[in-house]
């Protein structure tokens, strides 16, 4: 099962003994080690996780957020700074005011799976809501019947649990190959939305087109 990772759609330029090489990662993690910062970095090319030191790294650039870490110190700090608002939450769990779900009943594991891919890696961006929406609307039996307003406060209301998602999953056997496409495509345009499939997401929906290969059916997807 993947593990969160934030900073994912990196690009960094790293010594490998035969010049800099400019690669695709994930940072998994980052800490000091006596004196020295060591960097779990997966690779997004060779499909790989290494630890190197950070000697070895000229700069790393946070596609994501266009940010330029010259220094793995700074890069450092911000990673842990995430990683204790990661945990306050939890700490301090945020009242969940009650939202009646009942008209979105007939899309629920649709909408859960959508989510859960969407919110993975912590960057719920209008994209994906977006796509979401678009996607509620074409496949809703009676979309006039509901409010952009009305949607818009499900969707912020809902945090489907690993459990929830895997459970929806599952629940794909009970869809048509077509309905199933319909729902793998809308999760790759999530997947994509910020420029590049991310960690979280390779894996997610990795699962996804595994459980529907078992009950024989092959979404084209386009990947």
């Amino acid at each position: 099962m993947a593990k969160d990772v934030m900073f994912y759609n990196l690009l960094a330029h790293i010594n490998f003994g035969d010049g800099i090489k400019e690669e695709n990662v994930a940072l998994k993690n980052i800490w000091e080690h006596s004196g020295n910062i060591m960097l779990n970095l997966y690779f997004y090319k060779d499909k790989s996780s290494k630890v190197i030191d950070a000697a070895y790294v000229k700069d790393i650039f946070d596609l994501s957020t266009e940010k330029l870490y010259t220094s793995c110190s700074v890069l450092l700090r911000d990673y842990n700074e995430f990683k204790s608002e990661q945990i306050e939450p939890q700490e301090q769990p945020v009242r969940k005011i009650p939202v009646n779900l009942e008209l979105l009943e007939i899309l629920k594991d649709d909408i859960v799976i959508l989510l859960y891919i969407a919110k993975c890696i912590d960057y719920f961006s209008e994209i994906k809501k977006k796509t979401i929406l678009q996607y509620i609307e074409q496949h809703h039996p009676r979309p006039q019947s509901l409010s952009k307003n009305y949607i818009e406060s499900c969707l912020k209301s809902l945090h489907p649990t690993t459990e929830e998602f895997y459970q929806s999953v599952e629940n794909l056997k009970q869809k048509t190959p077509e309905e199933a496409e319909d729902l793998v495509q809308a999760v790759v345009k999530i997947c994509i939305s910020d420029g590049f499939l991310a960690y979280n997401e390779k894996i997610y929906l990795a699962e996804i087109l595994q459980i529907l290969r078992e009950q024989g059916v092959e979404p084209d997807v386009g990947l």
